[in-house]
């Protein structure tokens, strides 16, 4: 059995985590090691806080449980993806197995996937005993439990029948835009197909906080900073995919380097990019303002937002980095924006990064030609 799991450790495992280490590595930092001690409380009263308002209030554990099945979803599509490709026909060899066999290769396999999800909800059943939460902790026990068992047997049954694909709602939504579609529209085909997942977990996740935060202060001082900082960790989440679209775009849309277009036709295309992939964000300002948020401050916010992509995506073309340069990034345009905003506003910080940003661009698009390759 060892040697029958290596192969799958190699097949499905592997590439699994080294896909999604970016994603990993900055919300495990941003999540432990930053947002739990940005208001002073320390990282365990912060998260027995947070799980305990996870069990207490019925949305936000509806809130969770989805972000959960989400992530749940992402690991069954990614095997069964794996499991279609024609360089991954030799898992076929499976088949011969007894179906108990298939069964407890791919219950191992989904279960490491799981980890980083089960760690954390490990936790809350945990403080979920020790509060007396029952009926939360046993929804949350029976949710781990279902996915435990339920993704295994879809993974033996696509191993079993390869022929039967399976078809969801956003794929044919990004399969009815028009082939001719403009560049903007052509990146956002590209975000949905391979990093849908990521990108509506984070926007879940963000938003989540970032309402709950809005609906429960008194919009003092310190709590705008506190907003922004559960803003800015939900925009800047943001860059781990927008590193990975540049990597699709030197393997699939290089071609586009060749056509004649103005430079600043190819600046105004990535901003229009940037406006579509914060549409969520731009809804929730408006839902959230004047009510929870001035009218004043949701601009501020929305203006950074945009400025924060445009940089990331500007900075992408200095040159492509590994995960733990793009992390570094990422954790310095969090803090440089947090010490801004202590001596400025975040107007401020959106003028900013939105000079940077088209300096960058403007100096060093073409000039990543001879970088990438």
């Amino acid at each position: 059995m060892s040697a029958l799991f290596r192969i799958f450790y190699q097949s499905f495992i592997k590439p699994f985590y080294r896909e999604n280490a970016g994603t990993f590595v900055f919300v495990f930092t941003m999540f432990f090691f930053v947002v739990g001690t940005v208001d002073g409380a320390g990282l365990f009263k912060y998260h027995y806080g947070l799980i305990k308002a996870l069990l207490s209030i019925k949305p936000f554990l509806g809130a969770a449980l989805l972000l959960w099945a989400l992530y749940a979803r992402k690991c069954a599509v990614f095997i069964a993806h794996l499991l279609r490709q024609p360089h991954y026909q030799f898992i076929s060899i499976f088949r011969n197995l007894p179906l108990h066999r298939q069964y407890l290769l791919f219950f191992i396999t989904d279960f490491i996937l799981l980890l980083p999800q089960t760690f954390y909800i490990l936790l809350v059943l945990t403080e979920g005993l020790y509060l007396h939460l029952f009926p939360a902790t046993v929804l949350v026990l029976v949710f781990l439990l279902a996915c435990c068992v339920l993704l295994p047997v879809r993974h033996v049954h696509v191993l079993n029948h390869p022929e039967k694909k399976q078809c969801f709602f956003l794929q044919r939504l990004t399969g009815a835009l028009p082939q001719f579609a403009v560049y903007p529209q052509i990146l956002i085909r590209a975000v949905l197909r391979t990093q849908k997942l990521v990108w509506l977990s984070i926007k879940l996740f963000a938003g989540a906080l970032l309402c709950l935060m809005s609906m429960n202060n008194t919009l003092a001082h310190d709590d705008l900073q506190l907003m922004f900082l559960l803003f800015s960790f939900g925009v800047l989440a943001n860059g781990v995919f927008v590193n990975h679209l540049r990597r699709v775009e030197e393997q699939y849309l290089s071609f586009y380097r060749s056509l004649p277009v103005p430079l600043i036709r190819r600046l105004a295309q990535y901003a229009c990019f940037n406006i579509l992939l914060l549409l969520p964000e731009a809804g929730l300002l408006c839902f959230l303002s004047p009510a929870h948020i001035s009218v004043e401050n949701a601009l501020a916010l929305g203006f950074y937002a945009f400025s924060a992509i445009q940089l990331l995506i500007s900075i992408s073309f200095v040159k492509q980095m590994a995960v733990k340069h793009l992390v570094v990034i990422l954790l310095l345009l969090f803090f440089l924006g947090y010490f801004i905003l202590m001596v400025s506003g975040i107007g401020f910080i959106g003028l900013l990064f939105l000079l940077l940003a088209i300096i960058l661009f403007l100096t060093r698009y073409y000039q990543s030609e001879t970088i990438i390759s």
